[in-house]
């Protein structure tokens, strides 16, 4: 790093809100408390919990299943359907709203959509709900008269899930960041999400590194001059890991069928892998108001 540069980052302050109580709940499948999923989706924490784990939740064997498939294809097309673009290196089945307006991101949905429905032919109706608990979190919300379902562009509908492997990208296999920032993209063309007041990340761990590839938090929710200051201001992506040391901050390992509810809104990110390989899917789940909550990846 140039002395310039060193001099200049030192000069950056990081900025925005924390979380009294910060820290995680780990739970069994067979003890899941829907309550802590609730309050993580709709306020962003639970008694200052900002990740919830339930260990154990998906079938390992339906995990192998698409793990396999998804190796296939990535192999088939040369890493999947997701471009460089500058910012992550990642193996990839799936859309992703990053950098795009709501037209955008429909368009590469619609584009998309064949590949995420051949990955998800190995897994029945069951196995999805295992997964990706979608009737589970539909009358979970519906209980508070809450309506929960896929994020909507004109007479478009948001990807189901986003597969990803990341791959190494530089200091970390994925780089601090925060998700909340990239929603001013769908601003452009009033996208709902814009309007969304949390981002949750909903993720099951298909497929887990054997050394490193842990998930790892910091108890910091940037705000806006934060942002201009790194120069994210539209993206949330990255802040640069040695800054974040004197973070508060917490590291979790994750096996494969686990599945965790996260405070997108805080900085996170996921330590670089040094054996096998880490392999998750996933989407965003936000609030937009007090009777609706949708997703998106």
């Amino acid at each position: 790093m140039s002395e310039l540069l060193a001099e200049k980052q030192q000069k950056m302050v990081l900025s925005g809100s924390v979380k009294k109580g910060f820290s995680y709940l780990d739970t069994q499948s067979d003890n899941v408390d829907f309550n802590i999923i609730k309050n993580i989706i709709l306020h962003g924490h639970y008694q200052g919990n900002v990740l919830y784990i339930i260990r154990d939740f998906a079938n390992k064997k339906i995990c192998q299943d698409v793990a396999e498939k998804f190796n296939q294809m990535v192999n088939r097309n040369g890493g999947g359907n997701r471009a460089d673009d500058g910012f992550v290196l990642t193996n990839q089945i799936g859309a992703t709203q990053f950098s795009r307006n709501g037209e955008e991101y429909m368009a590469e949905v619609n584009r998309v959509n064949g590949s995420v429905a051949e990955l998800m032919s190995v897994a029945d109706s069951y196995a999805t709900e295992s997964l990706f608990l979608n009737r589970t979190l539909e009358d979970l919300f519906l209980d508070e008269g809450i309506h929960f379902g896929p994020a909507r562009y004109k007479n478009s509908y948001a990807s189901f899930a986003t597969f990803r492997r990341w791959l190494d990208n530089g200091v970390m296999s994925l780089m601090p960041h925060e998700d909340r920032a990239q929603l001013k993209f769908a601003q452009q063309d009033n996208f709902e999400i814009s309007d969304a007041m949390t981002a949750t990340a909903f993720n099951v761990c298909l497929e887990a590194a054997q050394g490193g590839g842990e998930l790892k938090m910091w108890n910091l929710d940037p705000d806006e001059p934060c942002r201009a200051r790194f120069g994210v201001t539209d993206t949330g992506y990255p802040y640069p890991p040695h800054l974040l040391q004197g973070v508060e901050s917490l590291s979790v390992r994750l096996n494969a069928g686990d599945i965790y509810f996260m405070n997108a809104c805080h900085l996170h990110g996921v330590s670089s892998v040094s054996e096998g390989s880490r392999l998750t899917a996933g989407r965003f789940i936000g609030r937009l108001n007090n009777s609706k909550v949708v997703y998106w990846t």
